[in-house]
């Protein structure tokens, strides 16, 4: 009765992934991908530029990206519940593909993309690393709807008020599909012990 639970709760995920990712993929072709008149740019001169607040989206959304992507590792190798490890594997393998991307566009905008967790991200990966189970699943499932949640509020912002067009393009991709991932972390939330 569990087992089937557990599989009903990760087909259902990866089907919302799935529709989130074709979702995306159509809506947002093309629209980061720093190619066309002006790509990158808020001016449509076709010199990339930051403003101060682009920059600092580089640097707070890579490292929370950073951070997801080193927890949900974390997870994999520590985890014995199979809900939280299937929802690493995901989280990792789709936050490594975003980091990637951001990576890109932060190239674009000539702006330097984090190499390392941030301070606070540190405190965090730390803090749950040293955690066992049960509670390490439980800080786990918790620290990423947190992030989550962070992220959506950073990228909205950055679709509404950010000039340059390629970070806009990647925001507005990705909104999205961070949403869906908060969905399932939710979810993991509840059915973890």
């Amino acid at each position: 009765m569990k087992m089937q639970k557990i599989k009903q709760w990760v087909l259902a995920g990866w089907a919302v992934v799935f529709s989130l990712i074709l979702l995306t993929g159509c809506a947002g072709a093309d629209v980061g991908s720093g190619t066309g008149a002006g790509a990158g740019t808020g001016s449509g001169t076709g010199t990339p530029s930051a403003s101060k607040a682009d920059a600092s989206f580089v640097a707070i959304a890579g490292s929370n990206g950073l951070l997801q992507v080193q927890l949900s590792e974390l997870a994999m190798q520590k985890s014995a519940n199979l809900e939280v490890r299937e929802f690493a594997k995901l989280m990792a393998q789709q936050h490594t593909r975003i980091n990637t991307e951001l990576k890109g566009v932060a190239q674009q905008m000539r702006v330097t993309y984090p190499g390392a967790l941030s301070g606070n991200d540190k405190v965090i990966y730390d803090r749950t690393a040293k955690l066992s189970s049960p509670v390490f699943e439980q800080t786990y499932a918790r620290e990423m709807e947190t992030a989550l949640q962070q992220d959506i509020a950073l990228y909205q912002n950055a679709v509404s008020s950010s000039s340059n067009l390629a970070l806009r393009g990647f925001a507005l991709k990705n909104t999205p599909v961070l949403q869906g991932y908060l969905r399932l972390a939710t979810q993991l939330k509840k059915v973890v012990p």
